[in-house]
């Protein structure tokens, strides 16, 4: 029978994260071609888009804790993603210079879509800090990959109205969005299988974060090869700067090292305390290079202006 979590982990999944997102809630990036600079368009859909990756982030955080795996690591990215939710929040409701979002929100339909988020997000954050170390509350942690879903729905409809809000979708060239979309998303699918890794390992809604697991892993790996050897047949181009290649080319390796962790995961076997620390820190590191692509790709478009 399927299983709520699992229908939701299912259908997220094969949504895109939207065009200008980047993983760091205090990094403006550049912005695209298309997008007008008065107000920080640009940064107001990037900074958007990381609002996606932390509700997959908080949970794999919060259960590596629960399990009493790297304890301070866990407790540090559970605190940073915390933090960042309040100042993108705050930077899309009231603006923030230091981050390029000049002026307050005002658009209806933007402003219900905040409060939305924020009111999900909220007893979620005050759950996840909640969590004993090593407290084996799996009760806690399914709770909370259950409620990450909705907001991470939530999250995508707020980056879909954003981007629609502010961006000129004519003057936006279509293979440089496509390329920001692919980069931004390998983020989000990167926080998603780190959770999906700690849940199996905890013994948490298995058989429905197998198969999440199995669809974000094809999914972050068909990705990367695109963006890496490019797909014309799609309008994929190969990376336009030695810096994105070089950043592609970490995630390429990082990922093929991993993948013996993610194949015994999913086919059962137990990994030891090692080997479940090794695979948080690889995708911390996997989401962050991906970070710095995705703002390479946004400033890369700029370059015909």
């Amino acid at each position: 029978m399927q299983t709520p979590l699992g229908k939701r982990t299912r259908t997220a999944a094969r949504r895109f994260v939207s065009v200008a997102a980047i993983a760091c809630a205090l990094c403006t990036g550049a912005q695209a071609q298309s997008i007008a600079s008065d107000v920080g368009a640009s940064e107001r859909i990037n900074v958007a888009g990381q609002l996606s990756t932390l509700s997959q982030r908080i949970i794999a955080s919060a259960c590596n804790l629960n399990s009493g795996i790297s304890v301070r690591e866990s407790q540090a990215v559970l605190q940073v993603s915390a933090d960042q939710f309040s100042v993108i929040n705050d930077a899309l409701l009231y603006g923030n210079a230091r981050m390029g979002i000049l002026g307050e929100e005002t658009r209806s339909r933007t402003l219900q879509v905040i409060e939305e988020l924020d009111n999900a997000w909220e007893p979620l954050l005050d759950e996840a800090r909640a969590t004993p170390v090593a407290g084996n509350d799996n009760a806690r942690i399914q709770s909370l990959a259950e409620q990450s879903e909705p907001l991470l729905e939530t999250a995508n409809i707020l980056v879909a109205e954003i981007t629609g809000q502010y961006a000129d979708p004519v003057a936006l060239l279509h293979a440089d969005a496509l390329l920001i979309d692919l980069a931004g998303r390998q983020r989000m699918l990167a926080a998603r299988m780190s959770k999906d890794i700690c849940l199996i390992a905890s013994g948490i809604a298995v058989d429905a974060a197998k198969a999440d697991l199995a669809e974000s892993s094809a999914l972050f790996g068909d990705t990367l090869a695109a963006l890496r050897n490019g797909m014309p047949s799609v309008g994929v181009r190969p990376p336009p700067s030695q810096k994105i290649e070089d950043g592609l080319q970490f995630v390429v390796e990082e990922w093929e090292n991993i993948q013996p962790f993610l194949a015994r995961a999913a086919a059962g076997e137990t990994l030891n305390e090692a080997e479940r620390q090794r695979v948080f820190f690889a995708f911390l590191g996997i989401e962050a290079r991906m970070n710095n692509v995705v703002v390479s790709y946004d400033q890369n478009s700029k370059l015909g202006l």
